[in-house]
């Protein structure tokens, strides 16, 4: 067995596979995602992208989700997950900062606009293209691949699970999976340039569509080799010199390594999430006892200083992920930090004077989901703070009622409570939907 076989091997597992057993992780998968759906709706940057794929030409399908203009299926799928994308607030996959959600059930969604699609089949596509989306990305960025700092791996590898996840509902023979893995790999992209910009929540929607369309392709009989994924020239092994085999197969079919994705607790940047936590206990502890803060170190990984290093932010897209923004916010404001960041970006004088106070600095014996402070007070004293399991995380997950308070409060302002609450109670019994195509429709 050699490195190339990886596609293969995932193609056969893809294939044969009959379902999950974790029916309720992945009910509130698709609560989680639709509710950060709906949310985003309403941004510039989907304001933008439908306008685009309008002028690109329009079909007879059913809209974007909680939008009402109408669009071809594919652009309906890529409006879905980048509504999903665009707030931050969706999901995180930490062993390979994936965001594995948003590709897989825009696609499944898209193939619902077309053909009935059951909630029971939903939630299993959902979890077998989650489930092949992290492996792809493991075999890219697992622990004993070599590869550069850089790329996004949503971008590259959630294309690859959303075809799979369409092609599983198509009843596709393991020739097919191989040939929509192929298709999907050829158009996988992404890096991290795209960061703190517009842009990056274009790139998961990108990976949706991708799979959407290999899959269709598939379909229709065009043909691709699965060595565009797993071959010597194909995406894994030229974006990882010696890709991480092991990670991507070790337990494939018995562990579903996709299970450990976590729902975002804050709509911000996962690397950002242990520093606003310090920075509520300080909150807490000092500040709401009228104690003045002089000065706060903020100790990260070597990772979250450099993908958040940005401290002085022009933009909402920059702001989501610049540490000391962050931080300042949610110093002069705690319950900003459960509030997406608006479009209308500007920086009130109380936080850009806190941010002055705030200097950040990567540490590498921490890891990216851990934060240290040391806050240093107008009399002299200082306090440390700590946190290394924030909210959200695999270890502190969002409780079913913590998921259905985001849901409501970023879908009630678009649909209506009661529209909301109609919903909500839909996707919690989705295993029973007949068609979910029915949730399409923003009016309900």
């Amino acid at each position: 067995m050699h490195m190339d076989d990886i596609g293969s091997v995932l193609a056969r597992f893809a294939t044969g596979f009959s379902g999950t057993q974790n029916l309720d992780y992945h009910v509130a998968t698709f609560v989680n995602w639709y509710g950060c759906t709906v949310g985003g709706t309403r941004s510039s940057t989907v304001d933008r992208a439908v306008r685009s794929c309008q002028d690109d030409g329009s079909g007879t399908f059913l809209p974007p989700i909680g939008r009402t203009e109408t669009l071809s299926a594919s652009a309906s799928v890529l409006i879905d997950c980048l509504s999903s994308a665009c707030l931050a607030y969706d999901d995180i996959h930490f062993e390979t900062t994936l965001h594995p959600a948003g590709p897989v059930a825009a696609a499944i969604f898209g193939l619902s606009r077309s053909r009935p699609v059951s909630g029971a089949d939903a939630i299993n596509a959902l979890c077998l293209g989650m489930e092949i989306e992290c492996r792809v990305a493991l075999a890219m960025f697992g622990p004993k691949a070599q590869v550069p700092f850089g790329w996004y791996p949503t971008g590259l590898a959630g294309g690859i699970g959303a075809a799979a996840a369409v092609g599983h509902l198509l009843g596709f023979d393991e020739a097919q999976v191989c040939n929509a893995f192929g298709l999907a790999a050829a158009r996988a992209s992404g890096t991290r340039g795209t960061h703190g910009a517009m842009a990056a929540s274009y790139v998961p929607a990108l990976a949706a569509e991708s799979g959407y369309v290999a899959a269709k392709l598939t379909q229709a009989g065009f043909t691709c080799d699965i060595a565009s994924l797993s071959g010597r020239n194909g995406l894994i092994g030229l974006v990882a010199s010696t890709p991480d085999r092991e990670a991507a197969l070790g337990g494939l079919g018995r562990t579903f390594v996709c299970e450990t994705t976590a729902f975002k607790a804050y709509p911000t940047g996962f690397i950002s999430h242990a520093a606003m936590e310090c920075c509520l206990d300080l909150h807490a502890q000092a500040l709401r006892q009228g104690r003045r803060l002089e000065r706060l170190d903020v100790f990260v990984s070597p990772v979250a200083h450099r993908l958040g290093g940005n401290s002085t932010p022009a933009n909402g897209f920059e702001a989501m992920v610049s540490l000391s923004y962050l931080c300042a916010r949610v110093i002069c404001d705690p319950d900003s930090a459960f509030e997406p960041i608006a479009d209308a970006f500007v920086i009130p004088a109380d936080v850009a004077q806190t941010q002055a106070l705030i200097t950040v600095t990567g540490r590498d014996d921490l890891t990216d989901q851990q934060c240290l402070c040391e806050a240093t007070f107008g009399d002299g004293s200082v306090l440390s703070l700590s946190c290394s399991v924030p909210l959200g995380s695999v270890q502190k997950p969002l409780s079913d009622a913590m998921i259905d308070r985001k849901f409501r409060k970023l879908v009630t302002p678009v649909y209506g409570e009661t529209a909301a609450d109609d919903c909500l109670l839909a996707l919690r019994n989705i295993r029973s939907m007949e068609n979910i195509a029915t949730l399409i429709d923003p009016k309900l």
